[in-house]
C-alpha cells in the first residue's frame, strides 16, 4: 500500500512539475466508494433473487447456482477494488449513458454504469442493468462517438434481457429429456465413455454458442437503432470494428535486441541463456489461441457487423467529423499511463512491466516509465524470493501467449536474484 501511494505522489509531482493537465486517477483512496458499492449490490442481488420467477424446480436449482456464482464473483471484484471510483469520470460516462437512454425513451432507473481497471479492450452487460466499461477500451477508441457506439450495443443486450435468457436457455437445455437420456446412455457404456461425454458437451457448447451469436446480432441491430437516435457519426462504429478486428494482434513486441537496449548498463549484460525456454514441457499443446467468448471482438465477425452498419445507414459514410470533448481528450491523453497504474494496483506486476518496457524502449527519457519499471522489478524480486512469482507474472504458455510474452516470462524467471539489485540501481531516480 505504501509503495502504491508513493508511486502516486511521484506521478503527481512529475505532472505538476511539467505543468501538464494530465488526469491521474487515485486507484487506492476510494473514499468509501468500495464499501458503498458492495452494500448496494448486495441488497440488489438479494431483491433480485427473492423476486425471481422460475419455470420449474429442476431449472430453478441450475439457475440459482449460476446466479449465485456470478453474484459472488461480482461482489468479489468490488471487494478487490477492481472498479475505479473516480467521481468525475463516472459522471462523464453516466452522461453519455443517459444520452442514449433519453434519446430512446428508455427508463434508466435499473441501469448503472461502472468503470473497471481491466486493461482488456472490452465492455459487458452483467444482466441486471449494469454495464461495465473496461478502462482498456480507452486504449483503442479515438473519439466519443466510438464510446457511445459501444455503450449502445451493451444497452441493447440489457434491453433484450439477453443474459437472463441465456441462463434460462442453458438450464432448460441441461434438464431436457434428450440430454438426460443421452447422459444415461453414456453411463451404461463400457468403452469410450469419456470420448462420448466430451462429444455431448461439445454439442451443448456449440448449440449455446450459435444462440449467443444470434443474440449478438440482435444486440447489434437494436444497438444501431439506439445509436442512430443520438445523431452521432455512424462511421464511428465502422472505425471501431475495424480496430477490434485486429485487436488480438500484439501491436508491439520485445526482441532480445530490445532487452539489450533497455537493460545493458554498467555491469549488467543481457545473455542468451536468459531466454531459454523449456520447450519440451509445452510442445504437447497445440498452437491454437484461446478464444474469449465474452469479448467485443468475439461477437459475430467484425466484417459481418460492418456490413450490417453499412446496410443500415445506406452506405453514407462521407462525414469524418467525430464528437470530442475536453473530458474525453483528457482521459485518452492519459490512458496509457493510467492503464499501467491500474495494472500495478491490481498486482499484475509482470504484465505491467512488460507493457512498460515496450513503451520505454522508444522513450527512454520518460521518468514515469522508469519509475514503473523499478517498482515492478521490486515486486517481482520479492515474488521470486518468496516463490510466489506465478501469482504476479504470466507463465510460459505456447497456447495463449505471443512469442514476445513468452520471451518476457523466460527472462524474469531466468535472470539471477543478484541481477535484480543491479537493475534496480540502474533505474534508480
Amino acid at each position: 500500500m505504501k509503495q502504491v501511494l508513493s508511486l502516486l505522489l511521484f506521478i503527481n509531482s512529475v505532472f505538476v512539475f511539467s505543468q501538464d493537465k494530465t488526469m491521474v486517477i487515485d486507484t487506492v483512496s476510494d473514499g468509501g466508494c468500495k464499501e458503498a458499492l458492495y452494500s448496494q449490490y448486495q441488497k440488489k442481488f438479494e431483491l433480485l433473487n427473492k423476486n425471481y420467477v422460475y419455470a420449474n424446480s429442476s431449472e430453478k436449482n441450475i439457475i440459482k447456482e449460476i446466479n449465485s456464482k456470478a453474484q459472488v464473483g461480482f461482489l468479489e471484484t468490488i471487494s478487490n477494488n477492481e472498479f475505479l471510483c473516480d467521481a468525475a469520470m463516472l459522471t462523464y460516462l453516466k452522461g453519455l449513458f443517459d444520452e442514449i437512454l433519453d434519446k430512446n425513451k428508455i427508463g434508466g432507473d435499473t441501469f448503472k454504469i461502472l468503470l473497471s481497471k481491466d486493461s482488456e479492450v472490452n465492455a459487458y452487460n452483467f444482466g441486471e442493468g449494469t454495464v461495465v466499461v473496461n478502462f482498456g477500451l480507452f486504449l483503442s477508441i479515438e473519439n466519443e462517438d466510438e464510446l457511445v457506439f459501444v455503450l449502445s450495443h451493451e444497452i441493447g443486450h440489457q434491453y433484450l434481457n439477453h443474459v437472463k435468457k441465456n441462463i434460462e436457455e442453458y438450464a432448460k437445455l441441461s434438464t431436457s429429456k434428450d440430454i438426460i437420456n443421452k447422459t444415461k446412455e453414456i453411463e451404461k457404456q463400457k468403452y469410450n465413455k469419456a470420448s462420448v461425454a466430451n462429444d455431448l458437451l461439445k454439442n451443448i457448447v456449440y448449440q449455446n454458442y450459435a444462440k449467443r451469436r444470434k443474440k449478438e446480432i440482435e444486440a447489434d441491430s437494436i444497438g444501431l437503432l439506439f445509436y442512430k437516435k443520438t445523431f452521432r457519426n455512424p462511421k464511428a462504429g465502422i472505425r471501431l470494428l475495424e480496430k477490434l478486428d485486429i485487436s488480438d494482434e500484439e501491436k508491439d513486441s520485445l526482441t532480445i535486441a530490445d532487452y539489450r537496449g533497455i537493460f545493458d548498463e554498467n555491469v549488467f549484460k543481457v545473455k542468451e541463456k536468459y531466454f531459454q525456454e523449456e520447450e519440451s514441457l509445452f510442445k504437447k499443446y497445440d498452437s491454437e489461441k484461446r478464444i474469449n467468448t465474452d469479448s467485443l471482438k468475439s461477437h459475430p465477425a467484425c466484417s459481418t457487423r460492418i456490413q450490417l452498419i453499412k446496410k443500415y445507414e445506406n452506405n453514407k459514410f462521407d462525414n469524418e467529423n467525430f464528437a470530442r470533448s475536453s473530458t474525453f481528450d483528457a482521459i485518452k491523453k492519459n490512458s496509457v499511463c493510467q492503464n499501467l497504474l491500474n495494472l500495478y494496483s491490481e498486482k499484475q506486476y509482470g504484465i505491467c512491466l512488460y507493457e512498460t518496457l515496450k513503451l520505454y524502449k522508444n522513450d527512454k527519457e520518460n521518468q514515469f516509465y522508469k519509475t514503473m519499471i523499478r517498482q515492478n522489478l521490486l515486486e517481482i524480486q520479492k515474488a521470486r524470493t518468496n516463490y510466489t512469482i506465478n501469482r504476479y507474472v504470466p507463465s510460459y504458455d505456447n497456447k495463449n501467449n505471443t512469442a514476445s510474452l513468452n520471451r518476457f516470462a523466460s527472462f524474469v524467471n531466468n535472470i539471477k536474484m543478484s541481477d535484480f539489485d543491479i537493475l534496480l540501481t540502474n533505474f534508480k531516480p
